[in-house]
């Protein structure tokens, strides 16, 4: 008799891709028997191919087909995945084991097809991302509020928590990120000060982030990094500071806290809603003023920050620019309110 592996309850989920009717037409003893007799035969092929088109549909092919889309030879590839789990791990033998009906044992088979999938899964630099934000959260200025599901806030803050929007989503897809490393290991997309930023910007648009929630709106900021892409759990802290040395890197950042001390709030919000990407009306409509004095806001922003950079070198102006790209996006909620 086969070990028993724990899969939870076969039942519980399955209900939705077979009715009941399907669920108990077929031949428990004929399974069986085809299995003592040669093992993974036509019957039970014919069950996990079924299964597995059914269930596949239901998971992105984009992390879990390893192609665009479920075609035929997809769908054929993870029924051979399946096929070599059941055999490997003795999951054949243990529903013909444990199953007492038909229904019973095309549970189990259908549940084969989604812990292989969930095996199939790879990795991408959005789990990374979110593994670390997870930690920052851990930490000051935020504080937990809730364990199941966890959540969490800016300390102290009592505001009631709030739907996201897609202008957060905008707002988070303009921050500035890290480009990738030239290897296998994923970008780390942002480094430790922009996923702070980040973070602030997202708690305070929503008051309070379930993980969950935090989860999509990262997916939906970061489209081109959550598509399958195969990384090393560690990949993830990288940092362009880097790039320059001690004494440069201690003025980029004196020069970065200068500029947002003397950027007007009106200021910082245009060039947020710039690098935001919108257009100058829509700027002036969220300042409440006409198109022209927006236009002053925007050319004194760029003469302030011009006036500081011209002399620098192109390293540390890139620095200072990405530094400040995120700081006035997260100051500005995302650009002018």
């Amino acid at each position: 008799m086969a070990d028993e592996v724990d899969v939870g309850d076969p039942l519980a989920d399955f209900g939705e891709e077979f009715g009941a009717a399907d669920a108990s037409t077929g031949d428990l003893k004929a399974l069986i028997e085809e299995f003592e007799r040669r093992g993974i035969g036509p019957f039970w092929l014919q069950e996990i191919q079924t299964a597995a088109s059914r269930v596949a549909r239901r998971y992105s092919p984009s992390v879990y087909a390893r192609t665009a889309t479920w075609d035929d030879d997809s769908v054929n590839d993870l029924v051979q995945d399946v096929v070599e789990r059941m055999m490997t791990k003795g999951q054949a033998e243990y529903i013909c084991d444990v199953a007492n009906d038909f229904g019973h044992a095309r549970a189990l088979i259908y549940r084969q097809v989604r812990i292989t999938l969930i095996d199939r899964r790879q990795r991408t630099a959005v789990d990374n991302l979110f593994d670390r934000a997870v930690e920052r959260l851990a930490e000051p200025p935020f504080e937990q509020v809730k364990t199941k599901p966890r959540s969490w806030r800016i300390a102290d803050c009592i505001l009631e928590a709030t739907p996201y929007t897609r202008r957060l989503t905008a707002s988070l897809a303009a921050l500035p990120r890290l480009p990738g490393n030239g290897t296998e290991r994923a970008s780390p997309i942002w480094t430790t000060e922009t996923l702070t930023g980040a973070l602030i910007l997202i708690c305070n648009a929503v008051s309070e982030i379930q993980e969950f929630d935090l989860r999509k709106i990262l997916d939906e900021s970061l489209t081109v990094f959550a598509t399958a892409e195969v990384v090393s759990d560690e990949a993830g802290s990288a940092d362009s500071s880097g790039e320059l040395d001690p004494s440069d890197l201690i003025m980029a950042n004196e020069l970065t806290e200068r500029l947002d001390e003397a950027l007007t709030h009106e200021e910082a919000a245009v060039l947020a809603g710039k690098w935001i990407g919108d257009a100058d009306g829509d700027i002036a409509r969220r300042l409440g003023v006409s198109r022209p004095t927006a236009a002053k806001y925007k050319a004194s922003a760029f003469a302030k920050v011009r006036d500081e950079l011209t002399s620098q070198s192109e390293a540390v102006v890139r620095y200072v620019l990405e530094r400040l790209q995120s700081v006035v996006i997260t100051k500005a909620g995302g650009g002018a309110l």
